[in-house]
């Protein structure tokens, strides 16, 4: 049976299962109004302080061939998590940029195409 190890102890894949879902069943109140309840939102920071480990060791396990499939479907769940608090407004588009940029891997891209081809000619004369 493969393990990773949490603060010195030895944490198998039912176990990291389990405490993956213990973090997305957990219900924190972010803010309460009279009309709404917001929970707080699911981080990939938020599930590695769940976990007892810091970020690195996250990113880590997902390249372990044993543990990596876990760990991607966790971040995924963090993913669509801040989309759907960026869709009913509880986060700026600006938050959630920076959140998925920074711990999803988005990126503003940019294309410029053009026909405009221009020629340049470079021509060598003799100094005399």
């Amino acid at each position: 049976m493969m393990s990773m190890m949490v603060n010195g102890k030895s944490l198998t894949k039912e176990e990291l299962i389990q405490k993956i879902e213990e973090y997305f069943n957990e219900r924190k109140v972010l803010k309460e109004t009279k009309e709404s309840i917001v929970f707080a939102p699911k981080t990939k920071v938020g599930l590695a302080v769940h976990l007892g480990i810091i970020l690195n060791t996250l990113n880590e396990w997902e390249k372990d061939k044993d543990f990596g499939e876990i760990v991607k479907q966790a971040k995924q769940r963090c993913e669509m998590d801040i989309l759907n608090h960026s869709l009913i407004g509880t986060y700026t588009p600006s938050v959630s940029m920076f959140l998925l940029k920074n711990q999803h891997g988005y990126v503003d891209k940019q294309e410029i195409t053009s026909d405009n081809v221009q020629r340049i000619e470079i021509s060598r004369t003799k100094a005399q």
